[in-house]
């Protein structure tokens, strides 16, 4: 049986706008692939990287399926590379193993970490915009 040609994938990440330059603002759907990373997060994360800090908007909606393996790789391997130079990031997300990730790596991150639910994206979007928090 012939295989079916492969065509261009469209990326699953979708930037989110109307946020201040220095937020990385990003929804993810469908089935997140190592591609993804490569082609649309990294390149723009680096880029506002090179210009200082960046606070991280990580919505995952509930359009979103799964990450492939090696996406999930990606992810950590640039959280690792690049952990001291975001000053703050918020995951939205109503997927209960996500926000367990979330606070279980936030230790080890240089700026804040929050998560969110869904029904509280306004709210991140407030947080993420706002000044840093005082201990």
């Amino acid at each position: 049986m012939p295989r079916p040609e492969r065509t261009e994938s469209k990326t699953m990440f979708k930037i989110i706008e109307g946020l201040p330059p220095d937020v990385l603002a990003i929804e993810a759907s469908g089935k997140v692939t190592h591609e993804d990373y490569r082609n649309t997060l990294i390149p723009k994360a680096e880029a506002m990287m090179a210009k200082g800090p960046v606070r991280m908007l990580y919505v995952i909606g509930t359009a979103f399926t799964s990450f492939e393996l090696e996406a999930l790789w990606d992810d950590s391997a640039f959280g690792l590379r690049h952990w001291h130079d975001f000053s703050r990031i918020a995951v939205v997300t109503d997927h209960a193993w996500m926000s367990a990730m979330v606070n279980m790596f936030k230790p080890f991150f240089h700026g804040e970490v929050r998560p969110f639910r869904l029904a509280e994206l306004s709210a991140a979007k407030d947080w993420i915009t706002g000044a840093p928090e005082r201990a």
